[in-house]
């Protein structure tokens, strides 16, 4: 499975549904959108830039949850990566049930694993796709395995969104192998993926991988995304 991150309503909502079609188009199989949040611990200089500047314009987690509900129409899988305060901002079931019939599922990275049971137990009902790092261990993968995505979110670096990734680490073949081993779901390597060689060993390592700095870096110009795109392939 290849993923494409995009920064909801960035540099506008035209724009953004432009290149989320473009995704479609070039052939990837899902699209992950951000939605803007004033404290994104996960994301390096780039993606953190984009999101406050959508701030800075006054978009809002409804601008682009209206946004996706756009999307129905571009015939990909689409994926929701925001944080815990914005869900439940807006309200833990109200949120689910709006997006139900359009998401796959929600990323969500300031909530360990152990702790989406407290979203499910209120009323929480998207798939919240679980992480794995290099830190992950085999007895965790009974926690991970409990999810009801199909996808698990393997971060393939100590770090932030832009960080190079070392795909031939034998630290990294050996922990996505081990996690293969124990899982039925697919292992997406995100974090570190920047050229059509990058996208290649994270396939031949993984089930997938998915792109976001240097998808977001081409955002406001959709020809230039679209060229980038067709090198990943």
């Amino acid at each position: 499975m290849k993923g494409i991150y995009l920064a909801g309503c960035y540099p506008d909502a035209d724009t953004f549904t432009r290149s989320s079609a473009a995704v479609a188009e070039a052939g990837f199989d899902f699209l992950e959108v951000g939605i803007p949040f004033n404290d994104p611990i996960a994301d390096g200089p780039v993606i953190a830039g984009a999101i406050h500047e959508s701030l800075a314009r006054g978009v809002s987690p409804l601008d682009v949850m209206e946004n996706i509900e756009s999307l129905r129409h571009i015939p990909i899988k689409k994926y929701v990566m925001t944080y815990a305060n914005i869900i439940h901002a807006y309200g833990i079931p109200e949120f689910s049930e709006r997006m139900a019939g359009l998401l796959e599922g929600v990323i969500i990275p300031d909530i360990p694993n152990r702790m989406a049971g407290l979203f499910l137990e209120k009323g929480f009902g998207l798939p919240i796709v679980p992480f794995a790092t290099l830190e992950t261990r085999e007895s965790d993968m009974a926690l991970i395995n409990e999810s009801q995505s199909e996808i698990i979110y393997f971060v393939g670096v100590r770090g932030i969104t832009g960080s190079n990734s070392d795909f031939t680490a034998p630290e990294l073949v050996d922990k996505i192998r081990m996690i293969r081993d124990n899982t039925d779901k697919k292992v997406i390597i995100g974090f570190g993926i920047k050229t059509g060689s990058d996208a290649r060993q994270a396939c031949a390592l993984g089930d997938g991988y998915v792109v976001g700095t240097e998808a977001v870096m081409r955002q406001k110009k959709p020809e230039a995304l679209k060229a980038y795109l067709r090198s990943l392939i």
